[in-house]
C-alpha cells in the first residue's frame, strides 16, 4: 500500500494507472499515462457531488436568500413608493397651509383695518359727545356767570348809592370838624 506522501508525490510526476497500481509499465499491454485531464469514473462522481451540493445549496441556501433578497427589496420599494407619496401629500399639506395661513393673514388685515375704521369712527363720536357736553356745560357756567353779573349790576346801583351816602356824610363831618 501507497502512504499518503507517495501517492501526492506520484501524482505531482503525473503516474500513469498501471504504474499506480502497483504494474510496470512494461507489463500493461496497453499503457496509460496520466495526462493533462484524465477522464476517469471519479470525474462523473465529482460531476454527482456538484450537482448535488449545487441542489442542496439550492433549496437550503440559495432559494431561500435570493427569496428574502426579493422580499426585502419589494418591501424597500414599498416602503420608498409609500414615502414618495407621503412626500407628495406633505407638500399638498405644506401647499393648502400655505394657502389658509395667506387667507387667514388677508382676514386679519381686513379684520384691523375694519377695526381702525370703528375705532376712528368711535373716536370721532366719543370727541363730538365730550365737546357737545362740554360746550352745554360751558354755555351753562357763563349763563351763571351772566345772571351773577347781572344780579351784582342790579345791587351796584344799591351800593353804589349807599356808598355815595356814607362819602357825603363822612365829607360833610370833615367839613364841620370832627369825624
Amino acid at each position: 500500500m501507497l502512504e499518503a506522501g507517495a501517492f501526492w508525490g506520484l501524482m505531482r510526476h503525473g503516474p500513469s494507472v498501471g504504474e499506480f497500481l502497483g504494474a510496470s509499465v512494461m507489463d500493461t499491454p496497453v499503457v496509460l499515462r496520466a495526462g493533462l485531464i484524465d477522464l476517469d469514473a471519479t470525474y462523473f462522481v465529482q460531476l454527482a457531488l456538484f450537482l448535488l451540493l449545487y441542489a442542496v445549496l439550492r433549496t437550503v441556501f440559495f432559494g431561500p436568500y435570493t427569496q428574502f433578497l426579493r422580499k426585502r427589496d419589494e418591501a424597500t420599494e414599498g416602503l420608498r413608493r409609500r414615502a414618495r407619496e407621503l412626500q407628495e401629500q406633505i407638500r399638498a399639506l405644506e401647499a393648502d397651509i400655505e394657502g389658509r395661513l395667506a387667507a387667514a393673514r388677508a382676514e386679519a388685515l381686513q379684520v384691523r383695518r375694519r377695526l381702525a375704521e370703528e375705532g376712528g369712527r368711535l373716536r370721532s363720536e366719543i370727541v363730538a359727545r365730550e365737546r357737545a357736553r362740554m360746550q352745554a356745560e360751558l354755555e351753562r357756567h357763563i349763563a351763571a356767570i351772566e345772571e351773577e353779573k347781572r344780579r351784582f349790576l342790579e345791587r351796584a346801583d344799591e351800593v353804589a348809592d349807599s356808598l355815595a351816602s356814607l362819602i357825603e356824610a363822612q365829607a360833610r363831618a370833615v367839613e364841620r370838624g370832627g369825624p
